[in-house]
């Protein structure tokens, strides 16, 4: 009578653990095949102007967003990757090789890029080239080695080390970054982005870029716009010197007089 007891609440608990096991398990998600998905990326940024004045000495923003129609079960399935560009305007740069002459360094041979963006950097949940193939970053012009500069470059040793140099210096001046763990979710289908603009950076209008990929392929697409200009008595200044460069030299002149005039006054021997 004991043993069919024991026997009875061993199979019991068995009985239980079992159901419990398949309470907890949770299903693998579904199969999407490549262009079928329903995932949407919305994303926004935490200011949308910003004001360059006599202080400014950088500035972080925020990038923030979520995954709608998300059917990530949990984080241990996470298929999706997030990958955020920020670009500024285009502008042309000129790369000059230095040589040597008579024992000095002169500007030498250089190349003409003519669409350099003047800001850039991409952050992403993981390195962009285990989210999406080459082929699939070039069409989006996502990532340094895969920008369009307007200029072809490919096929050219000397072509690649001027592009190459050019990339280096706007590194050097932190208008060119890239961050591989710049992206971080916040549970299964929020994510946020910190991007950070040095003192350097320059005025014009921005386009941020939000891209959704899962398991290697485009989801969805977001994108935003950022303004960054100058105010304050620098606004003035940059207005003058770039558009009434005339009037900017005569006032340069007459701040010159004057400086002199009051100098003249003050250590004057009489």
């Amino acid at each position: 009578m004991r043993a069919a007891v024991l026997h009875l609440a061993l199979l019991l608990s068995l009985l239980l653990g079992a159901a419990a096991q398949a309470q907890d398990a949770v299903p693998p998600p579904p199969v999407v095949k490549p262009g079928t998905s329903q995932e949407k990326v919305q994303a926004d940024i935490s200011t949308r102007e910003i004001a360059i004045q006599s202080n400014f000495t950088g500035v972080e923003i925020l990038i923030f967003g979520s995954i709608d129609f998300s059917d990530t079960r949990t984080p241990a399935f996470g298929s999706y990757d997030v990958v955020t560009v920020v670009r500024g305007p285009n502008k042309p740069i000129v790369v000059r090789k230095k040589t040597r002459m008579a024992g000095l360094w002169v500007n030498g041979p250089g190349k003409t890029y003519t669409q350099v963006p003047s800001f850039y950097t991409v952050l992403s949940s993981r390195p962009i080239r285990a989210i999406a193939s080459d082929d699939v970053l070039r069409s989006l012009g996502i990532g340094l080695s895969e920008l369009n500069f307007g200029r072809d470059t490919t096929g050219s040793s000397q072509e690649q080390s001027f592009r190459t140099a050019m990339i280096r210096l706007m590194e050097d001046k932190r208008l060119f970054t890239a961050n591989d763990s710049g992206v971080v979710f916040i549970g299964r289908s929020l994510f946020r982005a910190t991007v950070v603009l040095p003192v350097n950076v320059p005025t014009g209008r921005y386009v941020v870029d939000v891209y959704l990929f899962r398991d290697g392929e485009l989801a969805s697409k977001t994108q935003g716009s950022l303004e960054i200009s100058k105010a304050g008595i620098e606004a003035v200044i940059y207005e003058m010197a770039f558009h009434k460069p005339f009037l900017y030299g005569l006032l340069g002149v007459a701040i010159a007089v004057f400086a002199g005039l009051i100098g003249w006054f003050a250590f004057r021997r009489d």
